[in-house]
């Protein structure tokens, strides 16, 4: 199955808004400066999405494609 970035993106920058949201009704924020919960949001978001990619890297790596038996350098080779 194919990774869609799009979906990754999209679920990502919908949790975000959604912890937004929540943390703003149970905490207080109306000390913070807005321009610092907008860098927070985005460091967060951006931190999400790299493990995103990373754990969908180490899962395609992990996997073995299964023409690779018929494709590679051994398939080629001459037994003797």
């Amino acid at each position: 199955m194919k990774t869609r970035i799009h979906t990754i993106i999209w679920g990502a920058l919908l949790l975000g808004i959604a912890t937004l949201f929540l943390v703003g009704s149970l905490v207080d924020l109306s000390g913070l400066n807005p321009a610092l919960i907008v860098v927070i949001a985005a460091v967060g978001l951006g931190t999400l999405l790299i493990l995103a990619a990373i754990l969908g890297t180490v899962l395609r790596l992990g996997r073995k494609p299964e023409s690779a038996a018929e494709t590679g350098p051994e398939a080629s080779a001459p037994t003797l």
